[in-house]
């Protein structure tokens, strides 16, 4: 039996819709439905079957989820559950929930859900990563593709006498080792989405691998289709006329469709979405574009795929499209595409064991021949096997796209129903054998991990110090301008800032972390990036000393969720000592705002990072002013010291500024009252001791550095002594010292804790309320165990191992003048220049 003859799998094509609702009586030979009955019978049929998949098909995620299964192929499985290999072996059980007339009218509209998500995925493309998709993506792209394709291409060839005819005749088995063979961009990216590896290194590399092939295939498609056309041809004025149309469709969405949505776009106030009107004449232009495309005798995905390709995406087209059309109407009807994919297998109809295990093996030479040609060139490209691996895993994740094609074939009567379900449960198979996998085996904050310590406290005389500072909006770049003119940058002693603008992937598919590029929009229209560059441009040029301070600026466009990937690997490529957060509360004098999605990724970034990490808190003026280089009126900075990793790093940092003539700096140490002090003190008490005599020893001439103790019996002596003198400067930093939460300097302040980020102390400096306007700056050190390694990274050896190697020299740098180190982040209060 044809798929086609199946009661359950009408078919999807545009051009069989009128022919089929003519069978079923649902139209009359024009095409116009016989009364409205028909049409109002099937809605509650509609709604009924939309409600079941969606329990159905949520109740299996929450089972399969566990085993790490993504929700396509729970919603495959949805589909057979409900099918006629299980519960739809009952005749009674498909009349009553799954009738034929209810089940068309999902299928045509679960069709459109998927014209409209190609459309949005072309929206969301940056087809800059065609022009320079890198060496490593074009390698692995290509050889992911070639390498299947051959041995797949040569077994069919070889074979193909002793296929069944039904596969053996036609070009049914080479057009399926052609698709299997490419790697499909928007089935990637949703499954990169879910797996939270959108930004990862690996992701990167295998998303622009795969957009490129899958336009070239896009491409490579139409032109097989056009000469199918005119080879099928009776009259030669056919294909020549399909041609003419297709070019007359392509000008149009260049020269028309996008002119005009770029002039809508333009019109729209920044950061707001799309008016209903512009909205829906895209949503009416999508499908239109799909009919056009089908009249020709494409293939109706083509056309809404090229026109959303030609549209700009991002704001506020992009961002539309995902927030009305993405959480809306695709969340309902595209899952039912992948269910009725499902609900149409029918293992019944597996009569043939021959034909079965042929058409399997095309499949998984496809498979192993994708998976070692990425391998391969993930090898010769230098990368280590376990990264080799996930990447040919990565390419080799199958979806929607290769479900529609092959429903596509069902539509043109190539498949029978038998073809159909082997071939529906092997894309199944592939997806749900590859992303458990890829969970096991790459974890990107491995890659983080480094034997090297970069600390300011550790790091070798007259270095410059590095610093990443993390920029959302233009509000917070007066507080690290200021910061940097407080820092005392000398030609000796430069510092080297990496600016990190960061900003959420929102109407876009692929995410993005690149150098800073001033945008080809005029200057009187600069976005918020070159806003914020040049800022820090005109700092960097207004220095004194030539050379003290270099800018290098970056953009990192992502999911907050993973944002901190990229805040990682770019400190660990730039070699940062330093990170600069800025904190998830801002106010502007009156009122106060919160951006959870910053404090996320604030506490990802302090758990991963592979240097030392400091939360600015800017309390010094209202946000809103314009920054240029200010002038450095910062008096008064204290630093508390109670001891430990996180509170040398802030001492050491502090000791750069001291350097500053206009800084006066005051070093409070609190200590536990004599009689509360441990008779042995141990390795952590030696260090801090050495510190402090260190700082007095260099610093104990400087009329503008004071160093003063006070003893205290527990907590509460701490938060009094902190209350007392904290109205007395302009900054106060602290360390935020994780793990020494028990200390008997902090028992009890945990419990009033609202934001663990910064620790007791910042924390309780945070919320306080003081006299005159107050910054905090919360530092904490690289984590040792993380410098001592983990499992899959580049560190080695144990906790102890790294305090021995690091214990020889761990003083011989703290606080050298010469030291060219980013000093800790700090909040400081300037004048900024209007």
């Amino acid at each position: 039996m044809s798929l086609v003859e199946s009661p359950v799998a009408n078919g999807t094509s545009v051009k069989r819709l009128r022919t089929v609702c003519y069978e079923k009586n649902w139209v009359n030979s024009q095409g116009v439905f016989l009364g409205e009955r028909p049409l109002l019978y099937s809605l509650p049929l509609l709604l009924s079957e939309v409600i079941v998949m969606f329990l159905l098909s949520n109740a299996t995620h929450h089972v399969l989820g566990h085993l790490g299964q993504p929700r396509v192929v729970s919603q495959i499985v949805t589909g057979i559950l409900l099918g006629r290999s299980v519960m739809g072996r009952s005749t009674k059980f498909r009349r009553t929930l799954f009738p034929a007339r209810g089940t068309f009218l999902l299928d045509i509209i679960s069709f459109f859900s998927l014209m409209l998500f190609l459309f949005t995925i072309g929206v969301k493309t940056d087809l800059n990563l065609i022009k320079k998709p890198g060496k490593r993506a074009l390698i692995i792209g290509i050889a992911g593709f070639v390498l299947p394709f051959v041995l797949s291409t040569a077994f069919i060839a070889a074979l193909q006498p002793h296929f069944p005819p039904d596969l053996g005749n036609g070009t049914l088995l080479f057009d399926l080792s052609s698709r299997l063979s490419l790697a499909s961009f928007p089935v990637i990216a949703d499954a990169l989405g879910e797996l939270r590896l959108l930004n990862s290194e690996l992701g990167r590399i295998v998303m622009s691998g795969a957009l490129v092939t899958d336009i070239i295939s896009w491409v490579l498609g139409a032109a097989s289709t056009t000469y199918r056309l005119a080879m099928q041809s009776r009259s030669p004025a056919w294909p020549v006329a399909t041609v003419a149309a297709l070019a007359l469709f392509l000008l149009f969405v260049i020269f028309v469709a996008r002119p005009a949505t770029k002039w809508v776009a333009k019109r729209t106030p920044p950061g707001e979405l799309l008016d209903e009107g512009p909205f829906v004449w895209l949503l009416l232009a999508a499908l239109a574009s799909g009919l056009l495309t089908d009249m020709m005798g494409y293939r109706a995905l083509l056309g809404p795929f090229i026109l959303g390709l030609a549209l700009p995406g991002g704001m506020p087209v992009g961002a539309t499209m995902t927030e009305r059309v993405d959480s809306s109407f695709l969340a309902l009807f595209l899952p039912s595409f992948m269910v009725l994919a499902g609900f149409r297998t029918d293992f019944s109809e597996l009569n043939s064991l021959k034909a079965s295990g042929m058409l399997e093996l095309v499949v998984i030479l496809c498979y192993v021949g994708k998976l070692m040609g990425s391998v391969a060139a993930s090898l010769y490209l230098k990368m280590p096997l376990r990264d080799a691996i996930t990447v040919g895993l990565m390419s080799n994740i199958k979806g929607i796209i290769e479900i529609s094609l092959i429903n596509d074939w069902g539509d043109r009567e190539l498949l029978t129903v038998e073809h159909y379900s082997i071939l529906t449960v092997s894309v199944m198979c592939i997806t749900a054998v590859n992303m458990p996998l890829i969970r096991l085996l790459y974890n990107p904050s491995v890659r983080y991990v480094s034997r090297k310590r970069r600390t300011i406290q550790h790091a070798k005389p007259n270095h410059e110090l590095r610093l990443l500072a993390c920029i959302h909006n233009q509000d917070q770049v007066a507080g690290v301008l200021d910061l940097l003119e407080s820092s005392h940058a000398t030609q000796d002693s430069p510092i080297s800032l990496t600016v990190l603008h960061v900003s959420e992937l929102v109407g876009q598919a692929a995410s993005v972390l690149r150098p800073h590029k001033r945008s080809h929009r005029s200057s009187a229209h600069p976005s918020t990036s070159d806003h914020i560059v040049n800022a820090f441009r005109y700092f960097e040029q207004q220095q004194s000393s030539p050379g003290a301070v270099s800018v290098h600026p970056f953009v990192a466009i992502s999911p907050y969720a993973t944002m901190y990937n990229d805040v990682c690997s770019l400190a660990l490529d730039r070699k940062v000592n330093v990170i600069l957060l800025p904190f998830h509360k801002q106010s502007d004098g009156a009122s106060e705002t919160a951006n959870h999605a910053f404090r996320s990724l604030n506490r990802s970034v302090l758990d991963f990072a592979p240097c030392s990490v400091a939360i600015l808190v800017d309390h010094s003026l209202p946000a809103g002013t314009t920054c240029a280089r200010t002038n450095c009126l910062l008096q008064r900075v204290a630093v508390y010291f109670l001891g430990g990793p996180d509170d040398r790093e802030a001492l050491a940092y502090a000791s750069r500024m001291a350097a500053n003539d206009s800084i006066y700096l005051a070093v409070i140490r609190i200590v536990l009252s004599a009689n509360n002090t441990p008779s042995e003190p141990d390795e952590e008490a030696m260090q801090d001791e050495r510190m402090i005599e260190e700082f007095r020893d260099r610093h104990g001439d400087a009329e503008r550095v004071t160093y003063m103790e006070k003893a205290v019996e527990d907590g509460e002596g701490t938060a009094a002594v902190v209350r007392d003198m904290s109205n007395k400067y302009d900054l106060l930093i602290v360390g935020r010292r994780k793990g020494l939460e028990s200390s008997p300097l902090t028992s009890g302040l945990s419990e009033w804790s609202e934001c663990p980020e910064l620790g007791i102390i910042g924390d309780m400096l945070a919320v306080a309320h003081f006299e005159r306007k107050v910054s905090i700056m919360v530092v904490q050190q690289q984590q040792l165990d993380r410098v001592a390694g983990e499992g899959g990274g580049d560190g080695g050896g144990s906790v102890a191992g790294a305090r021995k190697r690091q214990g020889g020299r761990m003083m011989a740098n703290i606080l050298n003048p010469n030291n060219k180190q980013p000093e800790e982040v700090k909040d400081v209060l300037i004048h900024r220049q209007p």
